[in-house]
């Protein structure tokens, strides 16, 4: 084998070469690929170029013996001259070499034929036209270097695009991780709020055990003041028996009239006794229902809840406020210390109409918890019905209270906001106008049902 040409080898998958084609033949291709290599070393990262074209990148001309080896590293590294393949252009390398590099279907006849129309034309150029061309080739691998620079140039800028976003989806993380950590802290206080409630609700349950023993022993009174009062009652009868039947001297009835009166004196200071005990038991369970968690409705003719003559004032609506609207809702729940009373069926029938009664409720109180959480108004609900199972269970965010029997909701209303002190604002959620009239002339404010459910995010349909 000589120096001029390269072995072919057969093998299925192996590269392949025309030994019959001289390697003058494929000059201007092996300087292209030499060109592109050394060009390729000034780009961030370099270029990938066969190990075997190291040796040769600062050729300027290729002579016979560099030729050999740089021909057998291009036919061994496929995609390199795939790479060279697809840059490679009529300017920079003959016809030989552009298809000795590109190896289209044929291609081993094709360069033998064009290598021989060549010698037969006598294209034989001088030493300084071939070293002119050798020039704008290089000049060519230089221009196709910038593009493939400016190729990586965007890769770099699509780079640091990439980067950007990356930068900022961390940002949106940190961010949502700070409200998360927020949102622990509120929970954790929560939580402590709940636990000084639930303190508070033992206190004030040992308190209402005693207030309970003490009804106690002031129902035992009053059963021993009942008992002498029977026992002063029969001496009473004795007596007037005795002075009816018996016929005594005179000084024996006077005796008996004076033991009568006695026992008369003594009889109206048991009833005294017994009617005094009667006050003080409706006086403490008066204060008993007053102190508990969940209030209890007021008597339905209440005492006078200000007795100094203070009217209570409605809650004043900003300017721009105005009807009864959402934003209205809005600023009377977020009114500070305010006592927002809702009339329970008034507001869950006209909300959930299909559902049964007790889901009516759920459903409703659901939806009051909601708003004061998110608002942190003071809820008290109101509805019929003093029989219905689990009437007295109490809400972590608002007051249930259920009518006593034979009272109605709308008293239980009335009443609530009478008994209220001057100084605390009241706002009042029903659609029935009769309450309406009642508790504006109370100077409550009120809301419509349909408003609070619209607040609530429940809005009625057709409202």
């Amino acid at each position: 084998m000589t120096a001029e040409t390269a072995p072919q080898q057969h093998q299925s998958g192996e590269p392949t070469d025309v030994p019959d084609l001289p390697i003058v033949a494929l000059r201007l291709a092996l300087e292209f690929a030499v060109a592109v290599a050394a060009a390729g070393q000034k780009l961030r990262p370099p270029l990938v170029f066969p190990a075997g074209l190291k040796p040769y990148l600062k050729f300027q001309k290729l002579d016979k013996t560099s030729m050999p080896p740089v021909r057998r590293a291009l036919v061994a590294d496929e995609d390199f001259r795939n790479r060279l393949a697809a840059a490679v252009t009529p300017e920079l390398v003959d016809e030989v070499g552009i298809v000795w590099l590109q190896r289209s279907p044929g291609w081993e006849q094709r360069v033998v034929e064009l290598h021989a129309a060549a010698q037969q034309a006598g294209e034989n150029a001088s030493a300084e036209a071939a070293l002119r061309k050798s020039e704008r080739r290089r000049e060519a691998a230089e221009v196709a270097t910038a593009r493939a620079q400016a190729d990586l140039l965007a890769v770099r800028d699509e780079f640091a695009r990439e980067q950007a976003r990356r930068e900022k989806a961390e940002a949106k993380a940190a961010a949502a991780s700070s409200e998360t950590e927020t949102l622990r802290r509120e929970i954790q206080q929560l939580q402590r709020e709940v636990e000084k409630a639930r303190v508070k609700l033992t206190h004030e349950s040992d308190r209402v055990e005693k207030i309970a023993e003490g009804h106690a022993a002031a129902e035992a009174r009053v059963a021993a003041a009942e008992a002498l009062v029977v026992e002063l009652q029969a001496v009473v009868d004795r007596v007037l028996t005795e002075r009816v039947d018996q016929t005594v001297p005179e000084s024996h009835a006077a005796t008996a009239a004076v033991a009568n009166r006695e026992a008369a004196v003594a009889l109206k200071k048991a009833a005294s006794s017994t009617h005094d005990l009667a006050e003080a038991l409706s006086r403490a369970a008066g204060a008993l229902l007053a102190d508990l968690p969940v209030a209890t409705p007021a008597p339905t003719t209440p005492g006078p809840a200000n007795p100094r003559g203070l009217k209570r004032k409605p809650i004043a609506i900003p300017g721009g406020m105005f009807g009864d609207t959402v934003a209205v809702a809005q600023h009377l729940v977020k009114t500070p210390h305010v006592r927002v009373i809702v009339d329970g069926y008034n507001v869950a029938k006209l909300a959930w109409p299909k559902l049964e009664l007790a889901d009516q409720r759920k459903v409703c109180i659901e939806t009051l918890e909601a708003i004061s959480r998110r608002f942190g108004a003071d809820i008290h609900v109101i509805f019929d019905g003093a029989d219905v199972v689990g009437a007295s269970a109490g809400r972590r965010l608002i007051r249930v209270q259920f009518s006593p029997a034979g009272v109605i909701a709308d008293d239980v209303i009335r009443a609530e906001v009478a008994a209220l002190p001057s100084k605390t604002p009241v706002v009042v959620v029903t659609n029935d106008q009769a309450i309406v009239t009642d508790v504006r002339n109370a100077g409550a404010n009120v809301l419509s049902s349909d408003t609070l459910l619209a607040l609530g995010g429940r809005p009625v349909k057709g409202n």
